[in-house]
């Protein structure tokens, strides 16, 4: 996304959201589809700000100032403009918001919102209780157990609260639990007056992963992202909701519909 470039924007009627880029990064294909694949792969991280209409709610929150230490070497990070920035580019400051929320925590969903500083000093962070139980099993040198230390330390300040299940974080806010890429993995439902939005976060991350069948090889339990795939977009089709892919560099925002491979996704942006 160009630096001057306003990040794409949704009318809900009572809520208004923007989807905002905090750059790009570049990955040997083996470390997200497992296996040794010699090739490149390029992801966005497209979080997503909400404004309702006594909240401010952000979804997820990228990498954060850099790539940080399990995935230094794996990953190579591009940005003409980071997550706080995108959020002022909308309108908005970092200061303003009042809560975040955390898809799961694989390191490229959270570096904003657990860094050593509180870019968000206003908001309550929330996190599924199962995804820290399941970060807290992993080694030492795993991307989501790096997280730990910082919801515990929350948790005990009181800025991160632990969710238990599905839930309505602010009225049009929905998250719901769809395991399969980790324990604990929550989408979000935005839900205004005048229709919804889907958050699939890494259960369907890119366009690539609308078909069912292709499973990433960082998936936890495949057979519960190949279902919960399945019925999140169908649901989504059922509803006619535009769809936030998180990862997916261009059309990031599309609706989707049934086809030969399961689903393919139109491009809401040209």
């Amino acid at each position: 996304m160009a630096a001057e470039e306003t990040p794409a924007l949704l009318d809900l009627g009572n809520l208004r959201l923007w989807v905002l880029e905090d750059g790009v990064f570049i990955t040997d294909a083996g470390n997200l589809l497992g296996g040794s694949r010699r090739m490149r792969l390029r992801g966005a991280m497209h979080a997503v700000l909400v404004e309702a209409p006594d909240a401010l709610v952000l979804v997820d929150a990228g990498f954060g100032p850099e790539v940080p230490p399990p995935l230094a070497g794996h990953y190579e990070l591009r940005r003409e403009r980071s997550l706080p920035e995108a959020i002022r580019a909308a309108g908005r400051r970092p200061e303003e918001v009042t809560h975040v929320v955390l898809s799961h925590l694989d390191p490229d969903h959270v570096g904003w919102a657990l860094g050593g500083d509180r870019v968000f000093p206003a908001a309550t962070v929330y996190v599924q209780r199962e995804a820290l139980e399941e970060a807290c099993r992993m080694p030492e040198n795993d991307g989501r157990r790096f997280a730990v230390p910082a919801i515990e330390r929350g948790h005990k300040e009181g800025w991160l609260e632990l969710l238990e299940g599905d839930g309505e974080v602010v009225p049009g806010v929905r998250v719901e639990v769809r395991s399969g890429h980790s324990a604990g993995h929550q989408i979000v439902w935005i839900e205004g007056s005048d229709g919804a939005a889907l958050f699939t976060a890494d259960l369907a991350p890119a366009k690539i992963w609308l078909n069912p069948d292709l499973i990433a090889g960082v998936d936890t339990d495949p057979e519960a992202a190949r279902r919960n795939r399945i019925e999140v977009l169908s649901e989504a089709e059922e509803r006619d909701a535009p769809v936030i892919l998180y990862h997916e560099p261009r059309d990031f925002l599309v609706t989707v519909r049934r086809s030969g491979k399961g689903f393919e996704g139109v491009p809401l942006r040209g």
